[in-house]
């Protein structure tokens, strides 16, 4: 009934503010009290060049009966094999599966195969479907949360 007596452009700035009001309580509708919030992995790097992979079989098994290689195909938007050895040092990192975690180097490769360096452990206990990725990374670096500044102090990052 009161709509009625106030004018359309009123009517549209009470709407406005009312839906303004509603989603600013909706975007943080819990106090914190001084809680901080963090999330995983705060240094990603959009440049670092990196592969996802998915494992379609396993390479042969050495004497000593474990396995270093692993047959892989690419997954996601705008990966294609890689060109041989052009994964040589990047950081190999498995996302899912028994190895789920598992970080190895890179040794070799080829368009649809990877082998890993022999003193990160092996590759067994992985099957078809597990999931990867593979990052050019300095092995020697630093972790990123433990990084040291000019002045010689560590900081977490």
């Amino acid at each position: 009934m009161l709509l009625k007596w106030i004018s359309a452009g009123a009517r549209a700035s009470v709407m406005a503010g009312a839906l303004l009001l509603t989603l600013h309580a909706w975007a943080d509708p819990l106090p914190r009290d001084g809680m901080l919030l963090a999330g995983h992995e705060p240094l990603v790097d959009p440049v670092l060049r990196r592969f996802t992979g998915k494992v379609i079989g396993l390479g042969a098994a050495t004497k000593a009966g474990h396995i270093y290689t692993l047959r892989v195909e690419p997954i996601g938007p705008k990966m294609v094999p890689p060109a041989r050895n052009e994964l040589r040092g990047w950081r190999l990192t498995v996302l899912k599966g028994a190895r789920f975690g598992s970080v190895y180097w890179v040794h070799a490769n080829t368009a649809n195969e990877i082998t890993v360096r022999s003193k990160d452990g092996w590759l067994d206990g992985m099957i078809a479907g597990d999931l990867f990725v593979v990052e050019q990374l300095d092995p020697v670096a630093p972790p990123a949360a433990s990084r040291r500044d000019d002045d010689g102090l560590r900081h977490v990052v």
